[in-house]
């Protein structure tokens, strides 16, 4: 049950990824990918949002397919945002500064280097 969910979630998610990022092009003036920029903040809201409504009964429902499904498809950057919250909430300041930090490092860095890779 839990696959169905996920591949459901996974599957509205993406849909939504592109069809919301598609609403706003580029910025002319400031060339910076509006659309993913948007996608992004939206699902670190709906993380945020149903984070503290989620009903334990039906917590093995909504994990699969909004968390894991639908956000994890939308945004991965929700998730991030959610587990260094997490960090933060418990007191581990220091780990969370880390998990930030090697987080936008590692994979920016790793992002490059695919590209680099592939661009000879």
């Amino acid at each position: 049950m839990n696959i169905f969910l996920i591949c459901l979630g996974a599957s509205l998610g993406a849909l939504s990824r592109f069809y919301v990022s598609n609403l706003f092009l580029k910025s002319e003036t400031t060339h910076l990918p509006i659309g993913i920029l948007i996608v992004n903040i939206l699902g670190c809201f709906l993380i945020g949002f149903f984070y503290n409504l989620m009903n334990t009964d039906l917590e093995k429902i909504y994990t699969p397919l909004l968390f894991v499904g639908f956000l994890g498809a939308f945004t991965t950057f929700s998730a991030f945002t959610k587990e260094t919250l997490e960090l933060i909430n418990s007191g581990n300041f220091l780990y969370a500064s880390f998990y930030v930090l090697i987080s936008v490092f590692s994979c920016l860095v790793a992002t490059w280097l695919g590209m680099y890779i592939t661009k000879t």
